[in-house]
């Protein structure tokens, strides 16, 4: 235990680029302790990645063979790294310590850049964070350079014979970090199921390597189709027409509420036939169309023509992370997509013709800065949050937000009248948020007029009410239903929507 501790030690120092003290060196990791403190520390960085991929997979989970055979050739790849470098110094019989020193030191650096991109990713949109890592990743290959000369010379060799050996040691690093196909030794068992895979590089935001003009290529065609498939309106009946919107396909607790609520109105609200869904998520790019601004303007254009404007409602469920300044994110990397300001929602909406009848929900941080531009005597809104709150229940774990829970699983299936499931959901939110003991509160807001609760409740009355459909996650790549029903989405992520 005390070598693996003063290789840690040494390999902290080596990231420091003062490299292992001399003398203490070369008894850090004792030559016959040398081989399994360096597998030991190597098992750890196994272990680490392990633990992270836990939290982008949704369980239950499965050992990949790829990410295990991607761990051993790392193993051999910092091997052999370290074999070039006492080599090369004329120091070979520590072999087996500056073996384990290197381990020591790229465990630290794995640990520390994983820790790097979550914060980016959390702090910026997800496309500026990924061009950062990338710079970042190239900058980490720059430092090892340093990182070997610096080894090299601290064990006496001259500047002749540094300078190759940093780069042979580099190299062999750098095809490690930075060239070789990384997987993850933990998946998703729904994900391996429908042949989604996960690599380093792409560890924050569960993305594998899209074609960007393939994909917005594909939108008119894809988009098309979804609307030819609505079924159409019937005269006499109030019809419900829903367009669902998954903004921000770096998580996957947008998408779960956006098919839960084509579930939910199809089952239980009669709607079945009428939902359409736009969504950001890796999963869905071939099978439904992306949710951006030109698509939701486009989609609730192509639903309108459908509908009876005068008689039907359309309901537009709206998910995603909202901002201070009231935009919702929207992204999927690495498109370049823009946000969605509350003035911009209400442009979409006034399609033509315009539907009189309109219910706008929207699941979002600051949601409640979009009241204003959106309400009008024909319209309910409903918001997660105040206009200067965040709301929550977010994350890469989660499986539905607070309000997601409340609203869409627990009191809708309560009761069919919105502006009493929003009162249910206001009061369970407080009640959880409470139990959670946080401090600044979402409160979620609604803003109705009475001609808009009248035509509610002229739909409520004629409506076929279906049984409960209870909240379940979706894999719509292979078409099933994942797992029973999901626990309540973890607390504490104040950024949630």
């Amino acid at each position: 235990m005390r070598a693996l501790f003063a290789s840690l030690a040494a390999g902290c120092r080596i990231l420091l680029l003062a490299g292992p003290h001399g003398a203490r060196a070369r008894i850090a990791a004792p030559a016959e302790e040398g081989p399994a403190v360096f597998f030991a520390l190597c098992l750890a960085d196994l272990l680490l990645t392990a633990l992270l991929a836990s939290t982008v997979w949704m369980p239950p989970w499965r050992v990949s063979a790829d990410g295990i055979l991607s761990w051993l050739a790392q193993v051999a790849l910092l091997l052999a790294a370290s074999w070039a470098l006492v080599r090369l110094a004329r120091r070979e019989r520590l072999l087996w310590p500056v073996a384990a020193w290197l381990a020591a030191a790229l465990l630290l650096m794995h640990l520390l850049t994983y820790a790097a991109s979550w914060l980016l990713f959390y702090g910026l949109d997800a496309a500026r964070a990924a061009r950062i890592v990338e710079i970042l990743d190239w900058a980490i290959v720059v430092w090892w350079l340093l990182v070997a000369w610096r080894l090299s010379r601290r064990l006496g060799a001259g500047w002749a014979r540094a300078l190759p050996t940093a780069i042979g040691t580099c190299l062999l690093i750098g095809v490690s970090w930075h060239w070789l196909p990384q997987h993850s030794p933990l998946t998703g068992v729904a994900a391996m199921e429908s042949g989604d895979t996960i690599d380093a590089d792409r560890a924050f935001t569960g993305f594998d390597a899209i074609s960007p003009e393939q994909v917005l290529y594909a939108q008119p065609q894809r988009l098309d189709e979804a609307l030819a498939r609505l079924a159409p309106q019937r005269p006499g009946v109030i019809d419900l027409y829903v367009v669902a919107f998954a903004g921000d396909g770096t998580e996957s607790v947008f998408r779960n509420e956006v098919e839960h609520v084509e579930r939910l109105f199809s089952q239980r609200f009669d709607a079945a036939g009428r939902v359409l869904t736009l969504i950001n998520h890796p999963a869905t790019l071939d099978s439904v169309p992306l949710a951006t601004l030109t698509n939701l303007t486009w989609a609730i254009d192509g639903v309108a023509a459908t509908m009876d404007p005068d008689e039907d409602i359309l309901l537009l469920f709206v998910t995603s992370h909202g901002s201070e300044d009231h935009q919702l994110q929207v992204d999927l990397p690495p498109l370049p997509l823009d946000a969605i300001e509350p003035e911009a929602l209400a442009d979409a909406l006034d399609a033509t013709p315009r539907p009189r009848w309109r219910v706008v929900i929207v699941s979002a941080c600051y949601s409640g800065g979009f009241v204003d531009a959106l309400r009008d005597e024909g319209t309910l809104v409903i918001t997660a949050a105040r206009a200067d709150r965040t709301s929550f229940g977010c994350g890469a774990d989660a499986d539905i937000t607070y309000f997601g829970r409340a609203f869409l699983d627990e009191a809708l299936n309560r009761t069919a009248s919105l502006p009493e499931a929003f009162a249910l959901a206001r009061e369970s939110i407080a009640q959880r948020e409470r139990a959670d003991g946080i401090e600044t509160p979402s409160e979620p807001q609604i803003a109705t007029t009475p001609a808009m609760e009248a035509q509610l409740a002229r739909w409520q009355q004629q409506l076929r009410l279906g049984p409960a459909v209870p909240f379940t996650r979706s894999d719509r790549a292979s078409g099933t239903v994942a797992g029973e029903a999901a626990p309540s989405a973890p607390s504490g992520d104040p950024r949630a929507d």
